[in-house]
């Protein structure tokens, strides 16, 4: 893969977040597949728009989406793009702002590449030889986005200054629904934190990336497609990240799931493991939504 390859996706990605915009600013339709799982027109256009790009340009990489009817055959390849259209689709028709598009390249199981979108805030995250964050303005399809991107892609991210002495409480970021659920009522979250939830694994993991937020904790399964791309955005130098109930990450399974996850600046994680044994937090881990 050339850097002119990974440039040309960043231009598709720009494209369908302008559909996704537009469809998001209308009365757009709205589908459950089932166990309060809604899709809309936007995820089912986005992974469709993407889906025919990536394999006309790549036809040899193969392909997983959470809106597509997965098959066996990109299992024996070894590059495989993994794309969650909307992560967080029920704030996407909450009309909520915390959704991100998510797509990651993996090699041989490895993230090694990855965009997260937001359509709504104009924030993108992804990577050149460093991740980079730009801030961009709608519409997304322009030669003025498209130059930030290059430009921003050049430098290096200094929130992700990690080496002075931490004054302030770490802050974590915790998924709405478990939050509600009461996953993280016992005091030493909040006495320990500072604990905030937020819609969509992928748009936190995009704003760790950026130095924004210290750590992520979730306690409920997650798929692939939910943290590839986010994954795929976060140094061995800088981040700490694992599933809480499984192997370390390996990307195209069969089996997409994984239970839990923390990700985090290295410091921020020393700190939550000072103040909790990963194995007992491990045990509060639920194995369905």
């Amino acid at each position: 893969m050339e850097e002119q390859e990974f440039q040309e996706v960043w231009r598709w990605v720009l494209a369908v977040g302008d559909s996704i915009l537009n469809i998001y600013r209308s009365d757009f339709e709205i589908r459950d597949k089932g166990g309060n799982d809604p899709v809309t027109e936007a995820d089912l256009y986005a992974s469709e728009f993407l889906f025919e790009k990536i394999s006309k340009h790549f036809p040899s990489h193969g392909f997983l989406s959470e809106e597509k009817t997965d098959t066996n055959s990109r299992l024996d390849k070894e590059w495989v793009w993994i794309l969650d259209p909307i992560d967080g689709t029920r704030e996407f028709v909450k009309k909520n702002d915390q959704f991100a598009l998510s797509l990651g390249l993996v090699r041989n199981g490895d993230p090694i590449w990855g965009i997260i979108f937001n359509p709504a805030t104009g924030e993108f995250f992804s990577k050149s030889k460093h991740s980079f964050f730009a801030k961009l303005q709608a519409p997304y399809a322009t030669e003025e986005n498209f130059r930030t991107l290059v430009v921003e892609s050049a430098s290096i991210l200094h929130p992700l200054q990690d080496g002075k002495e931490r004054k302030q409480k770490p802050i974590l970021l915790v998924s709405v629904s478990e939050m509600k659920e009461g996953l993280f009522s016992d005091p030493f979250w909040s006495e320990d934190f500072e604990l905030r939830a937020m819609g969509s694994i992928a748009y936190k993991l995009g704003l760790l990336s950026a130095g924004f937020i210290d750590i992520i904790v979730s306690l409920k399964p997650k798929n692939e497609w939910d943290i590839c791309g986010g994954i795929s955005l976060l140094d061995e130098e800088n981040f700490i990240y694992f599933p809480l109930k499984d192997k370390p990450y390996q990307f195209n399974q069969k089996t997409t799931l994984s239970f839990g996850l923390v990700a985090g600046k290295k410091s921020a994680v020393n700190y939550l493991e000072s103040k909790i044994d990963f194995h007992q937090l491990s045990l509060k881990v639920k194995e369905r939504w």
